[in-house]
């Protein structure tokens, strides 16, 4: 059927938030779409805020709430049952649609008209692959289809929709519904079960060299060459194992490239929620949140637009030189505060501060709480006055050795924060150019025995960090099984406004020097190392992403690193497999790993026991080379039942 002038449509829009938050893309996207229907039906599945049902209510017909069953389909067949056959048969098109999307980049009536000049009885915007995860053929509709169409935005148009085919159909679907059982009884039905009934379909981005999930792994081919009008939520936070399944990972920064391009679609809608509801490991690897920056030469100079402040905290007397050279790479128009402990400390680095022609103050600091005190008490004012902060402090890490390990860890610090006065001031103007990028921080160090005991970079610090952001109400989703995403070393670039709540600190009174532990102090496991792993997480919470920084001439060591070093994470690859498996209820953690779940540590044998024991040899054999001798018959056995080269 081709469909008349002014043709009649109804819309039911799906919506599910585990907080019941409605973000501004979903009011963005029902606003173009509400441009081409007659009638607006909203049916959420779980909870809705009163803000959030407020903003559908202006712009709905009816917003409807229900309890969280059935997934996409089992809402659909709800808000149909609430509707009412009789209503939707007097309907030219029924849409049926859900916030698993962004956009539209371009307007949802170029979809409209082309579907409209076509003899369908259905149509969707893309396809993909059937993936017979049931293992049966002869699941509820099935049919010999190899491709379906997607349901995230499916269109049936009269006489199929009012037939009695299509009301059994939706009759025939399961009330509960899971994710894997939906995409078998309903999605896969189309087009083949009512093709072969002799209805006709169509999709608006038919491309027959790609029917491999092209919204997932192809979005920008058809944004820029179909016109596809949305892209998909999950490009931000996709198990990076199946992005690596299909393609090189290049995938959602050429979608953002191209859309930032060659759309006006604000992609500050995007980062407003998938900061607020995914995991920020998952964030960073898809949206590949790295940063290579000129070392040697200035890109684009800094427009001015944001004030620059430096805390640096310098404790090593001989490091004070080089530390001063890094503070002459800022503008002069930077503000500087220089921390340090003890008098006499303070009187060295004025006297050579003078001597070099720089200006900073200098204050006295109390010895405890080192760095982090530091930035969150010492330097709590200062920061407060400036719109963009590199705090910085001198690094030995004594207590490893030999010292060139140290040395290597501090030495990526300095280059990929504050390497030249060029890389300063293009640091400076990637915050001017990312409005929502809040921190910036070098990579983990992957050198030496540092490759074994940082890991996912959680180390022992996993608990201690999840109770100081649950303590702060931060909401960040965090697993100690995947990347910790965090400045390990302390020093990185941020805006204030991205921590404010950590400044803050507990109850709004901001931090003490008495909230830190006494000197001498653990080198691992300590408030100081939770709040060094949060930061990321605060400015997530804040709705801002983080970046890792790269100086290009230090880019050529890090990717040598990275290519030897490449097999090391094939234990937390596993787990983003495996929970990612979990969560689409396809196979559990028990499944996977063969053991009920609070037995489940481990890959291919215990994943904590495995790595806490590399940890200790490599403690004894550096710490205790005597005694690592001694143990050796016993590091054998290990070795044996630990299935560990």
């Amino acid at each position: 059927m081709v469909l008349t002038e002014n043709p009649k449509r109804a819309a039911i829009y799906f919506i599910f938030d585990k907080e019941g938050v409605i973000d501004d893309y979903i009011t963005y996207q029902l606003a173009d779409l509400r441009e081409n229907i007659t009638f607006l039906h909203c049916v959420i599945n779980g909870s809705l805020t009163f803000e959030g049902k407020a903003k559908l209510e202006a712009i709905a017909d009816e917003v409807y709430v229900r309890e969280n069953k059935g997934v996409d389909i089992g809402a659909y067949k709800a808000a149909i049952e609430y509707i009412g056959w009789d209503k939707l048969s007097q309907y030219d098109e029924l849409v049926l649609l859900n916030n698993t999307c962004f956009g539209p980049v371009y307007p949802f009536k170029e979809c409209f008209d082309w579907a409209a000049t076509r003899d369908l009885d259905f149509w969707s915007l893309t396809w993909d692959l059937k993936f017979d995860s049931l293992g049966s053929n002869s699941y509820l509709h099935y049919n010999d289809k190899a491709t379906h169409y997607q349901s995230y935005f499916l269109v049936m148009r009269r006489p199929l929709l009012g037939s009695k085919l299509l009301k059994d159909f939706f009759g025939d679907i399961p009330t509960n519904c899971s994710y894997i059982l939906s995409g078998c009884v309903f999605e896969y039905a189309f087009p083949g079960y009512f093709e072969d009934r002799g209805y006709k379909g169509a999709i608006y981005c038919d491309d027959s060299d790609d029917y491999n999930y092209p919204l997932l792994h192809n979005p920008a081919h058809l944004i820029r060459d179909k016109r596809m009008p949305v892209f998909k939520k999950r490009s931000f936070f996709h198990h990076y194992t199946d992005v690596l399944n299909n393609t090189l990972g290049e995938v959602t920064v050429e979608m953002v490239r191209c859309i930032e391009s060659e759309t006006n679609y604000d992609m500050a809608l995007v980062w407003q929620s998938i900061l607020r509801t995914k995991n920020l490991s998952d964030i960073v690897r898809c949206a590949q949140l790295n940063r290579v920056l000129a070392r040697d030469f200035t890109t684009n100079a800094p427009r001015g637009s944001l004030s620059v402040g430096l805390v640096f905290h310098m404790y090593y007397e001989d490091l004070f030189d080089e530390n001063i050279a890094f503070v002459k790479n800022f503008p002069e128009s930077a503000g500087v505060l220089i921390t340090t402990n003890g008098e006499p400390k303070k009187a060295t680095i004025e006297e050579k501060l003078k001597a070099t022609g720089c200006e900073a103050k200098v204050i006295v600091i109390e010895s405890r709480g080192r760095d982090v005190s530091s930035l969150l008490v010492g330097a709590a004012d200062f920061v407060n006055a400036y719109d963009l902060i590199c705090f910085m402090h001198d690094k030995k890490s004594t207590h490893v050795q030999p010292w060139n390990v140290g040395h290597s860890w501090s030495y990526k610090l300095n280059e990929n924060m504050v390497a030249t006065k060029e890389y300063v001031a293009n640091v400076i103007t990637l915050f001017e150019n990312e409005r929502n990028l809040g921190v910036a921080f070098p990579s983990y160090p992957n050198h030496s025995s540092y490759r074994e005991i940082i890991g996912s970079g959680w180390t022992m610090n996993f608990g201690t960090t999840q109770k100081l952001l649950s303590e702060f109400g931060v909401n960040a989703e965090i697993n100690e099984h995947t990347l910790c995403v965090a400045p390990l070393g302390t020093c990185f670039w941020f805006r204030p406004k991205a921590l404010k709540k950590l400044f803050a600190g507990i109850g709004g009174k901001g931090w003490s020097y008495t909230d830190f532990p006494c000197e001498p102090n653990r080198v691992d496991g300590t408030i100081l190392h939770a709040i060094e792993r949060s930061y990321a997480y605060f400015a997530q919470d804040a709705g801002y992403y983080p970046v890792f920084i790269y100086n290009d001439k230090f880019t050529q060591i890090e990717l040598t690193n990275l290519e030897f070093n490449k097999s090391s994470s094939a234990e937390m690859r596993g787990w983003v497999d495996a929970m990612a498996m979990d969560a689409i209820g396809y196979k559990k953690l028990e499944e996977v790993f063969n053991r009920p779940v609070d037995q489940i540590t481990n890959m291919n044998v215990n994943y904590g026991v495995k790595n806490a024991c590399r940890m200790l040899a490599i403690a004894l054999r550096v710490k205790f080379p005597h005694i690592w001798g001694v143990l050796l018959p016993f590091r054998r056995m290990a070795k044996l039942l630990l299935r560990v080269k």
